[in-house]
């Protein structure tokens, strides 16, 4: 019987041994979760930024190409404008002038003196 009293304190120090590992794991498996749950949590907001940046660039692109296009159509309405001039000034030529005209663009183009 003596040997029975011996072996409690080891007894009560196993369990005691095996409670704190259990602690001890679950707090590992807490701790687990809430690293995946932090890593989750990164990874949405990183795709939320991600979505969030191309939603601004894809803006960005969209007012450039808007703008871009806006001045394209001021260049070729302020190029209209002036061919309209010019043909109304030629118009108004005596058909020598125009003739005369006609002949030096042609030199210039075929490279004729």
């Amino acid at each position: 019987m003596a040997h029975e009293h011996a072996k409690e304190p080891v007894d009560e120090r196993l369990e005691s041994l095996l409670a704190n590992e259990q602690r001890l794991e679950a707090r590992v498996r807490d701790a687990e979760r809430a690293a995946r749950e932090r890593v989750a949590a990164a990874r949405k907001a990183a795709e939320e930024n991600e979505r969030e940046r191309l939603s601004q660039v894809d803006s960005a692109a969209r007012r450039e190409e808007e703008s871009e296009r806006e001045r394209t159509r001021r260049e070729i309405e302020r190029i209209e404008r002036e061919a309209a001039d010019e043909i109304a000034r030629l118009a108004a030529q005596d058909d020598a002038t125009v003739e005369r005209l006609a002949r030096r663009l042609y030199a210039r183009i075929a490279g004729a003196p």
